[in-house]
């Protein structure tokens, strides 16, 4: 998406060209962005921490709901801060560094947060990796805006054609019977 909210590519060919950062962002608004980091840090321990919850002798999946949430959000609203892809991708980068190493990889005991195995309690842990992680690469990417690359060639450039092409007006035909008819 350009600035004006129109999507575009490179003179329709290829793939489309991600817009540089803003170079008017100031300190604020890099720490507007830290602080999305911290929070999105926080959510995914807080996700982690949420996977077993039960009410009852019902597993809650909350915390799917809470990973996909919070991974289309802060990304976006990183994107308010500072336009660019990596301030949108910086948050969701904290979220999946925690949630890799503080629920994935075993402890030296052997212990992990976000258990695998059998039953309804896997399903929802690989729901929290999986859901998060696709909802914060769908969020990156559509939050980034592309701005068009200027054609190589000033032949290719997009402009009223010199050719004249064949008339468009409506006029009368002659249809298989022989017969004219004006349309």
């Amino acid at each position: 998406m350009t600035a004006t909210g129109k999507g575009a590519t490179a003179a329709g060919k290829g793939a489309p060209t991600p817009a540089p950062p803003d170079p008017e962002a100031g300190l604020l608004d890099w720490g507007g962005v830290a602080v999305l980091c911290l929070c999105g840090a926080l959510a995914a321990l807080l996700e982690a921490l949420l996977v077993p919850l039960y009410a009852g002798s019902v597993l809650v999946p909350i915390a799917v709901v809470l990973a996909v949430a919070s991974n289309v959000l802060l990304p976006r609203m990183a994107r308010i801060f500072v336009p660019g892809t990596l301030p949108a991708a910086l948050p969701f980068l904290a979220w999946l560094i925690v949630i890799v190493v503080f629920g994935v990889l075993a402890r030296p005991e052997g212990d992990v947060i976000l258990p695998g195995g059998s039953g309804g309690l896997q399903w929802v842990s690989y729901g929290v990796m999986l859901g998060g992680a696709l909802a914060g690469t769908v969020a990156v990417a559509t939050s980034t805006p592309f701005v068009p690359r200027p054609p190589a060639n000033p032949a290719e450039r997009p402009g009223p054609t010199s050719r004249p092409g064949p008339s468009k007006r409506p006029g009368p035909s002659t249809p298989p019977g022989g017969k004219t008819v004006s349309r």
